[in-house]
């Protein structure tokens, strides 16, 4: 009983001991700011992570570490956190001293005071760039097409689910349009792959660019893409954007000297007319797009650059232009 008093002291003096070991030797950042976001202390690793002293940044607002990365909603839903469940853990990108972005693990605690009340912020983290790129690129490997950069059939079903779903909701239009380049293995076959996938690369960048912000160009597979379309409120909209897509596929691309010309059959369905699942608009803009095929071998040349039908073909002839 009467050792307990002079227990006390030592074991309050020997936590405030460990606790200043462990800020001042983790290997996580660690920065302690006041309620008004002054940063008050910061240790080692925090200064090796960011690059910054610690005369650098006491007294500082953490914006100086501010990336550009993340928007405002991010920030809002973090203080929401914050203030309702006194923490927030998850991954954020900031701004090292030299101006180098890094991907960092970040805890933020609010720390309470004897009144209960928030007293001060304690902020950790830890450098995870490296697992963090390589994510990145995993995920790219999965969803992006290696030779164009664009999505490929995997990232366009997801967001060709996202697009009907939001038409749904707002009784609106959405276009899928299959898109073959004609003459495209001639090409191949005759220049070589190397020369054939410059070409497709360069292809695959002038659709792109004739397309709106708000749609999504994907690569199928081999020398076919498919374009998804929202918004199509109208059939004079989809048949002006697809006179766009038919002029960019036929631009002539210069490949190792030669001016190379070819073309693309096109076939479109519209949601919900001709499909409600991309499944079935993906089925029935391939069907559209073969028959248009036919249609030209057959005979049928539209005169190039005109509009084509909401649901159906397009198609233009190819030709290699000498040097």
């Amino acid at each position: 009983m009467t050792s307990t008093p002079s227990i006390q002291p030592a074991c309050a003096s020997t936590a405030g001991e460990l606790a200043a070991s462990v800020f001042h030797h983790s290997r996580d950042a660690i920065m302690i700011t006041a309620l008004d976001g002054a940063i008050l202390a910061v240790n080692r690793a925090f200064c090796t992570i960011t690059g910054y002293t610690e005369d650098d940044v006491c007294g500082k607002n953490p914006r100086i570490l501010k990336s550009g990365v993340q928007d405002h909603a991010f920030y809002a839903r973090m203080w929401q956190a914050i203030t309702s469940e006194g923490y927030w853990q998850g991954e954020a990108w900031n701004r090292r001293k030299d101006g180098t972005l890094f991907a960092e693990r970040l805890t933020i605690v609010a720390v309470p005071g004897a009144d209960g009340k928030p007293h001060h912020y304690i902020a950790m983290f830890a450098d995870v760039t490296s697992a963090s790129l390589q994510r990145r690129r995993l995920e790219e490997r999965a969803n992006y097409d290696a030779l164009t950069g664009l999505p490929n059939r995997v990232l366009l079903g997801e967001r060709l689910e996202q697009l009907l779903a939001c038409a749904r909701e707002a009784s609106s239009s959405v276009a899928l349009a299959f898109i073959d380049l004609d003459g495209f293995k001639q090409v191949n076959d005759s220049m070589g792959h190397p020369a054939g996938d410059r070409l497709l690369a360069s292809i695959a960048q002038n659709l792109r660019a004739a397309l709106r912000g708000s749609d999504t160009l994907a690569r199928f597979g081999g020398d076919e893409f498919v374009a998804a379309l929202p918004g199509m409120h109208d059939d004079a909209l989809l048949a002006a954007l697809l006179a766009r897509v038919a002029v960019a596929a036929r631009a002539p691309i210069v490949i190792d000297g030669r001016a190379v010309c070819l073309s693309a059959s096109i076939g479109v369905a519209v949601f919900p007319h001709d499909g409600t699942t991309p499944a079935q608009l993906i089925a029935h803009a391939d069907a559209a797009m073969y028959a248009a095929k036919r249609a030209a071998r057959g005979g049928a040349r539209p005169v190039p650059g005109s509009a084509a039908p909401p649901a159906g073909g397009k198609h233009h002839q190819h030709e290699v232009l000498p040097p």
